[in-house]
């Protein structure tokens, strides 16, 4: 049966994100038989679970999941749906309460393209939030204690019983993020 792994990317940034090309890279040199998907995902929340959704369904065999950040709740947000693994890399959660400061005109990171946040796209953030997750062993959360974001207490109090790799210091990129490829393919059994 096939392997599909999906890579998200975080919030207001693209598939050129520097851990979506450092896993292509990775996964294309080790693992050429899996299939990676690694999408633009939509800068509008609204269109964004629609694509995913769409990606996702449309892909046959193992679906496996890794997500940075706001990409890190759309992974958790699949792999509970499915029953699936996924590697979060400080992964947001119950994002629709901390992005509202984000709220009105924001421009893309890697696009330069501007969009605008709205309260509906908060909405459906609250809507298709993961309150919980049901199987903590699904889960391996990297967290570096440096990420300026997304306090790290409060993702681990989240995904409380998941498997955890923390590293000190670092950012909320993720700094360390080629040191733990091996790691991520060995609890993906890849």
């Amino acid at each position: 049966m096939s392997k599909n792994i999906f890579y998200f990317h975080g919030f207001a940034s693209s598939a050129d994100s520097t851990k979506a090309v450092v896993f292509n890279d990775f996964i294309k040199e080790k693992f050429p038989n899996i299939y990676l998907h690694i999408p633009n995902i939509d800068n509008s929340i609204e269109k964004s679970f629609i694509q995913l959704e769409k990606l996702v369904g449309k892909n046959k065999g193992d679906k496996l999941f890794i997500g940075s950040s706001l990409g890190g709740f759309y992974a958790t947000y699949f792999a509970e749906k499915l029953g699936s693994k996924a590697v979060l890399i400080n992964p947001a959660s119950n994002p629709y309460l901390g992005m509202e400061m984000y709220l009105g005109k924001n421009t893309n990171y890697s696009t330069n393209e501007e969009f605008y946040l709205t309260k509906k796209d908060l909405e459906i953030l609250e809507l298709n939030n993961v309150s919980k997750v049901n199987s903590p062993d699904n889960y391996l959360v990297l967290i570096e204690t440096g990420d300026d974001v997304i306090p790290f207490k409060y993702t681990l109090d989240f995904y409380s019983g998941c498997n955890f790799r923390i590293v000190n210091g670092g950012s909320h990129s993720f700094d360390s993020f080629k040191e733990e490829l091996e790691i991520i393919s060995k609890f993906m059994e890849l």
